[in-house]
Order: structure tokens, then sequence, then C-alpha cells
């Protein structure tokens, strides 16, 4: 009943309401507070044009007498402020449409983004490589998206070549993983994609990518730029980091048997229990990185620098050490050196030159195993 006196005519006579009516155009069209305070401006800049010229006249003449032509001087002041009235409407122009043009291109990006994302869950191997390199390309153009980028494309190697249940005992034993024989590029070349433009990036500061427990034999990282990485557990067997930046990566457990490291960087890097057995690293940067109970059997180290490297419990059976830098290293009793090597003959460390301890267990990389009440009740049917 009460619609359909809401939709009578008014009886003659009667006023009409029309607060109904304000208030839906006021919603419709309701202008926003810039344009407001932009008109507001315009009105004032033109205002002031028209009436500021005969004040300013004045106060200019103080009392002298008015000149002959005054009112050339009033037009000439006037024609001064329009022109500059007409210069900031300019560049009030001259900004929105910069603003205009950041706002365009902030959504071509996000369509971009979108897309490549899209792309990385895709069956087809080479439309993940399209979207793997599309936000390469997105990451180079955007500094905002790097560090989400990066955590992108971690998570994307991760999901594919992670295995949770390595642990520090899994550096001991040789890969059986299928494939292993074949080099990464060819046996996962998505997988070797996204590792190639994160080690070819832009660093963010402060970001760690997390790429512990991969399994990645015969990775191709060469040059590849990956400092505070985390690749704890990991298998890298035979891969290659010849020139590679791993500045204080965390590589404990991590197996690199017959690895190519030449000339690489490992500056401060946690090695502890890691295996290098025939590893090729001459020329590597060793310095201030903590190598206690690792597995050095029949490494090349020629010409390494290992300075203020810890070396307790570790092994070096067969090592190659000629050339190399063994200044303030720190040993003891567990350590293994080659055959006819004197170590009296290096330089003791003394306790203020130590490594920093990283107070850490192996119990903080434990993987809650999965239980049988941790699996979701089945439904019946």
């Amino acid at each position: 009943m009460s619609r359909i006196e809401d939709r009578t005519p008014p009886l003659p006579g009667h006023p009409i309401r029309t607060d109904k009516i304000a208030r839906v155009g006021s919603s419709r069209y309701r202008i926003s507070g810039p344009f407001i305070l932009i008109a507001f401006l315009g009105v004032a800049a033109l205002a002031g044009a028209f009436f500021l010229p005969r004040y300013l006249l004045a106060w200019d003449l103080g009392t002298a007498k008015p000149p002959a032509d005054y009112a050339t001087a009033v037009n000439n002041i006037r024609t001064a402020l329009l022109q500059g009235v007409g210069g900031l409407v300019l560049l009030i122009g001259a900004y929105l449409t910069w603003r205009q043009l950041q706002l365009s291109r902030h959504g071509q990006t996000t369509e971009s983004f979108a897309a490549a994302i899209a792309h990385l869950g895709d069956t087809s191997v080479d439309v993940r490589l399209g979207g793997i390199y599309a936000l390469e390309r997105i990451a180079r153009s955007s500094t905002a998206d790097r560090r989400t980028i990066g955590e992108i494309l971690s998570a994307f190697i991760g999901n594919r070549a992670r295995d949770p249940q390595r642990n520090f005992k899994h550096a001991r034993q040789v890969t059986t993983a299928p494939g292993s024989s074949v080099n990464l590029s060819l046996r996962a070349p998505d997988i070797h994609a996204a590792m190639t433009v994160l080690g070819r990036r832009d660093p963010v500061r402060g970001q760690v990518l997390r790429l512990d427990r991969v399994v990645l034999p015969k990775a191709d990282l060469a040059s590849a730029r990956l400092r505070d990485v985390d690749l704890h557990f990991s298998d890298l067997t035979e891969a290659s980091f010849v020139g590679a930046d791993l500045t204080r990566a965390d590589l404990t457990g991590v197996r690199l048997a017959g690895a190519i490291l030449a000339d690489a960087i490992l500056y401060q890097a946690d090695l502890r229990d890691a295996v290098l057995t025939g590893a090729i690293a001459e020329g590597i940067d060793l310095r201030g990185t903590d190598l206690s109970r690792a597995e050095l059997r029949n490494a090349n180290l020629r010409g390494a620098r290992l300075d203020y490297s810890d070396l307790r419990g570790a092994t070096l059976t067969g090592a190659i050490l000629t050339g190399a830098s063994l200044k303030r290293v720190v040993f003891d009793e567990t350590t293994t050196w080659p055959d006819c090597f004197d170590a009296a003959l290096i330089r003791p460390a003394r306790p203020r030159s130590l490594p920093p301890v990283r107070p850490r267990t192996y119990d903080e990389f434990a993987v809650k195993a999965a239980t049988a009440e941790d699996d979701p009740p089945a439904e019946a049917e």
C-alpha cells in the first residue's frame, strides 16, 4: 500500500518533495575536491587579473601623480597577470597529463603482472617460460614489484623442485633423483629459467630468497648474483657456480659434490656439514666461512682464499691447497688435512678474529612429519 501511495501524483496545491531527487542527483554527479580547488583558484586568478592592477599601480605610485596614460598602464599590468595565469594553467595541465600517464602505466603493469602469474600455472612449458620472462621484464621496469616477483619465482621453484624431507644427512648421499644425470636446462627448462632470472636480477636490500631443500643437480648458475640466498639442505650436485656471488648464503648441509665453483664468492657463507667432494673451486673466496664438519675430499682449492674460515671437523683428504691463503684459519685436532700438509705453518687465529658463531641448531630446520591427524576427514560417499 505504501508503494502505491508513493507512486501517486501529488494533489493540486500540495508541495512536491525534492529532497530525494536532490539526494539522487548529488550521488550521481559528485564533484571531486581537487576539481573544486582548481576551479576556485582559476576564478580567483581571473578576478585578480581584472581588479588587482589598479591597486598594484596605486601602490607602486604611492603619493606620486598618476600618469597621463593611466588606462594603458592598468592594461599592461592586467596583460602580465593574464600571461602568468596562462602559464600556471599550462603547468597544471602538464602535471595532470603526467599523472594520467602514470596511472595508465600502472594499470598496464598490473594487467601484465596478472597475466604473467596466470601463465606460471599453465600446463605448457612454453607458456610458463613466457610468464617467467614477463615477470623479469616487469621487475626491470617497476622497482616496487621486484621484491614480490623474487618471492613468486622462489615459490615457483620450490613448489616444483623442493623435497620437504631432506635434512643434513642427505648431503652425504648420492643423488638418485630421476633424470639427475641430465642438465637442468634440458630436464626442467622452466625451473632453470626461473633460477636464471633470480640470478641476474637487481638485488633487493634485506630480501632472502627461500630456496631451501631444492633438488637441482647439474644446474647452470654461472655468474649468478644470489647474495643472502637460503639454500640449506639443497642438492646441487655437479652444478656450475663459476663466478657466482653467494655472499652470506646459507648453504648448511648442501650437496655440492663435483660442482664447479671457480672464482665464486662465498664470503661469510654458512657451509656447515656441506659436501664439496671433488669440487673444482680454484680461486674461490671462502673468507670468514663456516666450514665446520664440511666434506672437502679431493676438492681443487688451488688459489682459494680461506682466511678466517672455520675448519673444525672438516675433512680435506686429497684436497689441493696449492697457493691457497690460510691466514687466521680456525682448526683443531678433528680437522683432517691432506697428506704432506704441515698445519703448523698456519698462523693461529686470535679469539677476536674468529668468524661469527651463528646460534642455530638443526632443530630449527626440522620439518614436521605428516600424521593422520593432519589429514582432513574423508567425506562419506
